[in-house]
């Protein structure tokens, strides 16, 4: 079957004809490969793209680029051997014909279906062994990569290029049951977080729901980003043993979240949470008239760590946190609030810095209940 290339006529089937074979798929000519239906990768399949191959979600299509074969299946069914590196993966988001407001409020109020469109780019659940690299995520309606149930994950690499035109629209987004996985050499703006840890979720996006557990998040990187890190846990489930090493750049809300996000129901806790060498500062440039700004109101007061809703808490450890502020931040740098609790809080070499003349913002604001802090070098000025 003919593969085009060229962005007028439609590559989908004779893609998924290559990837139906399974094994090693490339694609190693630079074009724009129009995608109208959803893509199905199977196992023991290794995906390799050109880096000036693009897969262009075809205007009015409303589907994912790529989901694997038992990405729906709730009975057991699971893929594993999945490689995907190289391409340009671009959602064509203003071609879909959805408002963003609308949309957004629509997909809050649907249970979820995993046939029905959500807006993710590239998803995949029910999978062991994926790995994802070298890839430019550009434009999705929602998010650019969602993982859930996933034993042994890699996610290196990632580039995104997203127009803000929409709310919600996170980087990685994984989903648990999912287990020992390495996130890193992540840059770019999204209109959301940049890397998203969620044990359950929103109806839009809960394909499956769970602990999570043996992370590691590595080098991220955004100018002008919403979030770079968010940790959800609630409904009884929990995460555990998770390693950030190296969180750069400015953020309109926040550097790390951790919390019970919309206070769903159940115990929550975090425990063996590991976060440093963080130089994230805040952001001081609002979106454009063309951006989704719904969350936008008073970002300029948000800390860079934010303890949030029923935020339930083992040993916690910060350091080597630098952060600095060329003009003044009413946003602290710790914000934990009144349903916070942690056993036990370990800080070191943890700084604020402003330009002579300029006020440091607050070091934290403490609602909640912590029993032990340890520290060395600190200053909590």
């Amino acid at each position: 079957m003919k593969l085009y290339g060229d962005g007028i006529h439609d590559d989908t089937l004779a893609i998924q004809e290559m990837l139906d074979g399974c094994g090693i798929v490339t694609i190693d000519r630079p074009g724009t490969y129009l995608i109208s239906k959803t893509l199905i990768i199977h196992s023991n399949t290794r995906f390799i793209l050109s880096p000036g191959a693009k897969l262009l979600a075809a205007p009015l299509s409303r589907c994912a680029l790529i989901e694997n074969e038992h990405f729906a299946d709730n009975d057991g069914g699971r893929d594993e051997n999945i490689e995907i590196m190289g391409g340009i993966w671009d959602g064509n988001c203003d071609e879909m014909d959805l408002d963003a407001v609308t949309e957004l409020k629509n997909r809050l109020e649907t249970p979820y279906r995993p046939y029905v469109f959500k807006g993710k780019l590239i998803r995949f659940a029910h999978v062991d062994r994926i790995m994802l690299t070298r890839m430019t995520v550009r434009n999705p309606v929602s998010y650019g990569v969602q993982i859930a149930a996933a034993y042994g994950f890699v996610v290196r690499d990632i580039f995104f290029d997203y127009n803000w035109h929409y709310g919600t629209t996170d980087g990685i987004h994984i989903n648990g049951p999912s287990y020992d996985g390495v996130i890193e050499n992540l840059c770019g703006t999204t209109n959301d977080d940049l890397v998203s840890l969620t044990t359950y979720d929103e109806p839009h996006a809960e394909v499956t729901l769970g602990d999570i557990e043996n992370v590691v998040i590595r080098n991220i990187s955004a100018r002008n980003g919403y979030s770079a890190i968010r940790l959800l846990a609630g409904e009884n489930y929990a995460l555990r043993h998770i390693h950030i090493d190296g969180v750069y750049g400015t953020y309109r809300h926040h550097a790390l979240v951790i919390g019970n996000h919309n206070d769903r129901p159940g115990d929550t806790w975090f425990d063996d949470i590991t976060v440093e060498n963080v130089r994230a500062s805040r952001s001081y440039t609002p979106l454009g008239e063309g951006c989704c700004r719904i969350w936008e109101k008073n970002f300029d007061k948000n800390p860079i760590f934010f303890f949030e809703t029923k935020a339930i808490c083992g040993n916690m450890i910060f350091r080597n946190i630098y952060r600095r502020e060329e003009q003044y931040s009413a946003g602290p740098l710790f914000k934990f609030v009144d349903s916070v609790k942690i056993d036990r809080l370990y800080l070191q070499n943890v700084h604020q810095t402003t330009p002579d003349g300029v006020e440091l913002p607050p070091f934290w604001i403490n609602e909640g209940e912590i029993k032990e802090i340890i520290a060395y070098d600190v200053d909590p000025r």
